[in-house]
């Protein structure tokens, strides 16, 4: 006969129950890092290498810097 050994517990056990009615939720960086949508840039970077790094995805700018789309 083989024992079988309870489920540890994992970080996940942890998280609240998900409510049957929330919608879906998709996050923007990860639209945006395969593609779906192009990154956005704020209106107060004027530099182009920091616009080609933010659009490249090197420098991620969190939404509430974010005034405006590339």
């Amino acid at each position: 006969m083989t024992a079988i050994l309870p489920e540890r517990p994992t970080v996940l056990d942890e998280l609240p129950p998900m409510p049957a009615t929330a919608p879906p939720v998709v996050l923007p960086g990860l639209l945006s890092g395969v593609g779906v949508i192009t990154r956005r840039v704020p209106a107060w970077i004027t530099d182009p290498d920091v616009i080609q790094s933010i659009l490249d995805g090197h420098i991620d700018i969190p939404d509430d810097l974010n005034s405006r789309e590339a």
